[in-house]
């Protein structure tokens, strides 16, 4: 090959790799469009009824009455500061692709042209490869997996705002509908006074005095009565744009106000306002800020150290071939970085300094909301007692009436006494109301927020659920039978994935998509369990041990010993406590105090257990043996409820939606079974693969994975909390049951064993559309 071809050929790659780029698609904005798509949203679109139906909530027709619950699932469907926010969490997410991807090779192409001998072209080719040091696309794509969730703590933040107001707005109509209705009841009784004191006057029974000042209170009762029809022209107004629809949509719609007909007495107990303060969403995504800023620093200090650049080049020199290797390091003596790092620490301090802050205002929200509730509740009680009082009075003064001890004009001003503490009732009730929506507010406990998806339901495909797709498998060939569970270091891009034949824990490193490190001399290792704050890996195994090991070095530093097989293991971050599930001949619930790693308890089971779920006091226990799930209350530290499980037998892998308060069983034969977990009343139901393994709960996309051993990977539909369907089946390889989902990396991963000709390996699925 010549010179010239040489070059096309260069050329020629160079040609391919920028074909493979993503192109421009102009999506002009319109304001005529944007005007008529708004001005076109109306509460009978099919799609909106779908998405209404979906969560819950049906209505027959356009005029049918909506509730707080029906109008708050509109604004989620419709109103743009949602969309605001989807958008802003879209742009996070794919931060974390940008923060992931590896700076590219550059090549210099330098041709120069001899005069003084032929051939006369000389041709030169020169490479930069960038080489990453001391961990910088690690913190970086850190940072953006901690901004993202800030993001997504963000749209729930915004869910919240948008249900406050319509919640406020709709308040504020049936306070104006409801002073309507009883100012016109007002306004007859006191124009019937009218009447009658004139009658009087004609007959010298009264002063002119007397009938002026009922034709005075009659005026301003009309006058009352045309504000409070002015107040409800405009909240009706402004519940659409609550709802972000246009005012015309919502012009013959009736309302059901009975959420407003009365208080709940009961105030929140000191848990419930502890829990508000560690699991409101604008605090975990000012968590999520502290701990980018956090990465931030870890990046700005991995700054210090340069990186390298690998510089190979090539030269033709007329027909002699020169290759030669270069090392670029650049020499950080005049800037090491403190400038950087000094910002980025200031910027943590600052974050930390803002969610001090934030958990102080929201205290003081709560308390303020709770004492601000009470007194409300104080006075709504009060006018409550004296409508009652003045009902009885009047119903007392109309006998009277009958029996002639009283005049007409006497009855009317018992009537216009009740109207008007009707009034006044009705003042104190919405008073009350708006204490009761800052306290939820505050408190941020009920509400129908499942709806709030991160892609918009006006864009979702309707009725489609995005089945795993496969994107990358990592081989592991010297891993003999099959696998146990697997823990992930999301931080350190690495996997631990227990190989129970082969008695070894294997570490995966996921950025390289390669084995990084086997971790031997292990007895038939169950379940993993990797800690990042201490550093550590439990390694629950088959001779009763949890061994438990540093997590850098894979050193093995002790070992927790119970009488038999140590099986499932689950960590609890808030009391360090790890729990195990130990057993083979009997069944036991162990607990560990991580701080000394010594058994502090031991709860007996009616046989051993399988998987089993934390959900704050209690924890839920499969008993496969019995058919049945265990409740265990922490407190008492005994088992305080069995339920069985009607569905099928080898009840063995579960999950927990805890917005819900749904288990989630997978059974051996081939269902998956749906418990209450308040209750253990048997939901659904429904049919899968059998030698179901692994069995995970995706709370954003609203669906449940199910790895079977049977070859499959099953995925079941949540369309309410009471109703499940299947949604499909992505077929993998026989005995691939054990799984780990990873909802921070929106990817699932499956462990294939060595079997029948097939090699062991690790599959990783992508929950995100292509």
């Amino acid at each position: 090959m010549n010179e010239a071809s040489k070059f096309a050929a260069i050329l020629l790659i160079l040609a391919g790799v920028l074909a493979g780029c993503t192109q421009f698609r102009d999506r002009p904005l319109s304001v005529e469009k944007t005007r008529s798509d708004l001005e076109a949203r109306s509460l009978n679109d099919p799609r909106l009824r779908a998405f209404l139906s979906k969560n819950g909530f049906a209505t027959t027709s356009p005029q049918a009455a909506w509730d707080l619950t029906g109008l708050s699932l509109v604004a989620f469907y419709f109103h743009p500061d949602l969309d605001v926010a989807r958008a802003q969490l879209a742009g996070a997410k794919a931060s974390r692709t940008t923060a992931g991807e590896r700076p590219n090779p550059t090549v210099s192409l330098t041709p120069s042209y001899d005069t003084t001998a032929g051939p006369p072209w000389i041709l030169g080719l020169n490479l930069d490869i960038p080489i990453e040091t001391m961990g910088k696309r690690g913190y970086r794509i850190a940072q953006a997996v901690h901004l993202s969730e800030a993001a997504r703590y963000n749209l729930v933040s915004t869910a919240w705002q948008v249900r406050s107001r319509l919640r406020k707005t709709l308040l504020a109509l049936y306070a104006a509908q409801t002073s309507e209705v009883l100012l016109r009841k007002q306004e007859s009784i006191q124009s019937e006074g009218v009447r009658l004191f004139e009658a009087q006057l004609q007959a010298g029974a009264v002063s002119p005095f007397d009938v002026t000042q009922s034709r005075v209170a009659l005026n301003q009762t009309r006058f009352a009565l045309l504000d409070a029809g002015k107040q409800a022209a405009t909240a009706r107004v402004q519940l659409a744009e609550a709802a972000g629809l246009s005012p015309a949509s919502l012009e013959e719609v009736e309302f059901n106000f009975d959420d407003f007909k009365r208080v709940p007495a009961d105030l929140p107990d000191s848990a419930a306002r502890r829990q508000a303060l560690n699991n409101r969403a604008d605090i975990l995504g000012a968590l999520a800020e502290y701990a980018a800023t956090q990465s931030a620093l870890q990046l700005e200090i991995a700054k210090q150290y340069p990186n390298i650049h690998l510089n190979p080049g090539y030269q033709l020199d007329q027909t002699d071939n020169k290759w030669t290797l270069g090392l670029t390091v650049e020499l950080p003596v005049l800037n090491q970085n403190q400038g950087g790092i000094a910002e980025a620490a200031a910027r943590r301090t600052t974050s930390a300094a803002r969610f001090t802050a934030l958990q102080a205002r929201v205290l003081s929200e709560i308390e303020q909301a709770v004492a601000g509730y009470r007194a409300s509740l104080k006075k709504a009680e009060a006018a409550e007692a004296l409508n009652r009082e003045l009902s009885t009075q009047l119903r007392t003064a109309q006998g009277m009436l009958d029996a002639g001890e009283i005049s007409r004009i006497e009855l009317a001003q018992r009537q216009f006494e009740l109207t008007a503490a009707s009034l006044a009732q009705l003042d104190a009730l919405a008073k009350a109301q708006e204490s009761l929506g800052l306290l939820e507010d505050a408190l941020q406990s009920p509400a129908t927020l499942s709806a709030v998806t991160e892609q918009s339901p006006r864009t979702a495909e309707e009725g489609a659920r995005i089945l795993p797709r496969l994107v990358q498998t990592v081989p592991l060939p010297l891993v003999k039978g099959g696998f146990d569970l697997m823990a992930v270091d999301l931080a350190g891009k690495r996997l631990f994935l227990n190989a129970e034949d082969n008695n070894t824990t294997e570490v995966i490193d996921l950025a390289a998509g390669r084995l990084a490190h086997t971790i031997s001399d292990m007895n038939e290792p169950k379940w993993v369990v990797y800690r990042p704050e201490l550093h550590r890996l439990y390694v629950a195994n088959g001779d009763g041990m949890v061994r438990v090991l540093d997590s850098d070095s894979f050193v093995w530093q002790r070992s927790i010993k119970f009488r038999e097989k140590a099986n499932n293991l689950r960590f609890d971050a808030k009391t360090r406590e790890l729990f195990v599930g130990v057993g083979k001949t009997f069944g036991a619930l162990g607990i560990v105090d991580s701080r000394t790693d010594v058994i502090t308890a031991e709860i007996p089971l009616a046989n051993f257990p399988k998987q089993f779920e934390l959900d704050g006091d209690f924890i839920y226990v499969n008993i496969p043996s019995a058919n049945h799930v265990a409740v265990v209350d922490r407190r008492k530290q005994s088992v305080v409820a069995t339920w069985p499980v009607e569905a099928a037998k080898d009840n063995i892998p579960m999950s927990l939606d805890r917005v819900h308060h749904r288990l989630f069983l997978g059974c051996g034969p081939g269902k998956l079974a749906v418990l209450d977990s308040t209750s253990g009343k048997a939901v659904a139901s429904v049919d899968i693969a059998p030698e179901a393994d692994g069995v995970h709960y995706d709370a954003v996309r609203r669906c449940i994975y199910v790895s079977c051993g049977e070859g499959s990977l099953d995925v079941v539909s949540q369309v309410d909390s009471d109703h499940y369907e299947f949604a499909g089946r992505v077929t993998t390889a026989k005995g691939a049951a054990t799984s780990l989902l990873v909802q921070e990396l929106n990817e699932l991963f499956l462990a294939v064993p060595q079997r029948d000709g097939q090699t062991a390996e690790l599959r990783v699925y992508s929950l995100n559309p292509k």
